[in-house]
């Protein structure tokens, strides 16, 4: 069976194809069209999977949407149930009107059907296709769930278990109430993008500390936890659920005047209250997460957990899981932001629709486009000066053990955020300017954030106090450096003696671990610097030529893309 998942008009967009359970291929269209962050209908990504599966559309059996519009038909909306300005507005007004007059709001999916329309298109609850993405991945028959993202349809957050390839709800926190806006409430007043730009916030804290934290207790007044696990935000402080201010102030003026200093403008300097701010957020982030966990184990007894949604992207909390709740075994998967929403969308149909209990195991997200037959051609077309290599992988670990920068293009793109090891920038962790040159040449970000360390599975517990929790495939979670091993990667230990790290093992990427395995062998040191391959407010790089426009715009020393050597 063939499904076809999309996401869109989200966070980001994205196709995936997912074949007898098995994806296929899955890319964000801003990967294909280079615009970041791209919301619209990703035409480009859906003519990738059909491609790269042999396919084109009518072999699709099902096209599942992970968005479910009938939320928005609850309330009866006359101007545009009872005036339709177009025909097709029908499709609009007719079911608005049926559902008037029902007292149960339809569960699931919504299926338009059209006379000899092929395939058949399911609208799935946004919080589904994100357990989807994460339950149906992992390796789990039954499991407890938390979902929290800003906001999907009505719900911030979704809580229940999976068993047996159904997923059930618990329970749900519904708008305004939302830990993720509460979040880029904070993201803004910091003087950041929100629904964007978390993550700096989330490395801001770890130069903030509870010593004299004058932040913590206002906002930990605002956030609480109800015995359920539903939490509420005290919304006379915030701006975002109010009409027409979404998207320009989250925040109130009792927020400003609670708060106690002004609102920090872009490019103002970072001052130590900014810091103890943005830990005070990312501790009462963490600290409404653990009480919502503690009691959803006690209301499941499942020793399973599954988590996704954009609010778990805070890498610094994933690490926490096994050590501050009672589950035992915590999956995430490599795309629990919007993005991830097409790949749960196609496995959400395929396991719902055909019913079937066989899962396929999934060891990588290598599922984006590969241009191996076409690197040595784009050389040859602009003309370039290259040199051929017999082993791609050692050259990378000799120039990085010279400290030299590179940009490494190999194989299929990552799905995700994160590079892993196929659209990535590398270089030497031992060189404490390495965090600084990266930072000043090729990525122009904030000197504050830190880049990740990719280590060789088998060395992780020695380098990390990982609790056990030693497999961190999609560079998901944070750990502490064991003390003894700081000093000999300085370049990937952030300023609390933490690192994001990405184990890699040799079944699921055997070129970027034998690179490292090279690297370790001269230096002794089991890690490279491992950022993604981009510019600051670019997409990460796909085409050779992307990989190629941008290593010659920035301050790499070489590039390889696939069996060929550039260099400046």
């Amino acid at each position: 069976m063939v499904v076809l998942g999309l996401s869109h008009d989200l966070w980001i967009s994205s196709a995936a194809i997912v074949i007898d359970g098995e994806v296929k291929a899955a890319v964000a269209e801003e990967r294909l069209n280079r615009i970041k962050k791209y919301k619209g209908f990703p035409s480009l990504s859906i003519e990738y999977c059909l491609k790269e599966a042999g396919l084109n559309i009518d072999d699709v059996d099902l096209v599942v949407n992970g968005w479910n519009p009938t939320w928005h038909l609850e309330s009866f909306h006359p101007r545009f149930s009872s005036q339709a300005r177009w025909r097709p507005e029908y499709l609009y007004s007719i079911p608005n009107f049926l559902l008037q007059k029902s007292n149960n709001h339809p569960e699931g999916h919504i299926e338009q059907v059209f006379k000899g329309f092929h395939p058949k298109i399911y609208y799935i609850d946004h919080h589904m296709a994100h357990a989807a993405s994460s339950y149906y991945l992992s390796s789990f028959d039954k499991a407890a769930f938390l979902i929290l993202d800003g906001q999907a349809e009505r719900h911030t957050g979704t809580f229940g278990y999976c068993d047996k390839n159904e997923i059930k709800k618990l329970d749900t926190v519904n708008y305004p109430h939302s830990l993720g806006l509460f979040y880029g409430t904070i993201t803004q007043y910091l003087g950041f993008h929100p629904d964007s730009d978390e993550w700096k916030v989330m490395a801001l804290a770890s130069y903030g500390s509870p010593e004299d934290n004058k932040f913590y207790d206002k906002l930990n007044q605002i956030v609480t936890v109800e015995p359920n696990g539903k939490f509420n935000i005290d919304l006379d402080y915030f701006g975002f659920h109010q009409p027409d201010v979404f998207g320009s102030s989250y925040y109130s003026d009792k927020f400003k005047e609670h708060i106690g200093i002004p609102k920090r403008k872009p490019n103002d300097d970072l001052t130590r209250d900014h810091k103890q701010l943005a830990w005070a957020c990312q501790r009462v982030f963490e600290n409404t997460l653990k009480k919502m966990l503690e009691i959803l184990y006690e209301r499941t007894k499942i020793n399973n957990l599954i988590v996704s949604g954009g609010c778990f992207m805070n890498s610094v909390y994933n690490g926490k899981l096994i050590s501050q709740t009672q589950f035992e075994n915590i999956f995430i998967g490599s795309c629990p932001d919007d993005s991830g929403i097409s790949v749960g969308a196609a496995l959400w149909g395929y396991y719902n629709e055909y019913k079937n209990n066989k899962r396929v195991g999934h060891i990588h997200n290598y599922w984006g486009p590969k241009y191996d037959d076409k690197v040595e051609e784009t050389l040859k077309k602009y003309k370039l000066d290259y040199k051929k290599l017999d082993n791609p992988s050692v050259k990378a670990a000799e120039l990085i053990s010279n400290s030299k920068i590179i940009g490494w293009f190999q194989g299929r793109m990552e799905f995700g955020q994160r590079a892993l090891g196929n659209r990535s920038i590398l270089a030497d962790p031992r060189n404490k300017n390495s965090k600084d040159l990266v930072n000043l040449a090729v990525k122009y970000r904030e000197s504050f954030r830190p880049f990740a360390p990719s280590i060789l599975l088998e060395y992780a517990e020695e380098y990390f106090n990982t609790n056990g929790d030693n497999s961190v495939n999609y560079m998901e979670k944070v750990f502490q450096f064991k003390e003894e091993k700081k000093s000999s990667v300085p370049a990937v230990v952030h300023v609390d003696g933490s690192g994001r790290l990405h184990t890699v093992d040799e079944v699921s990427n055997p070129m970027f671990y034998q690179l490292i395995k090279t690297f370790n062998d001269i230096t002794g040191i089991p890690i490279v610097l491992n950022t993604s391959f981009n510019l600051n407010g670019e997409a990460i790089v796909c085409t050779p030529v992307d990989a190629i426009r941008t290593f010659y715009s920035c301050g790499l020393d070489y590039l390889i893309i696939g069996d060929y050597l550039l260099s400046k």
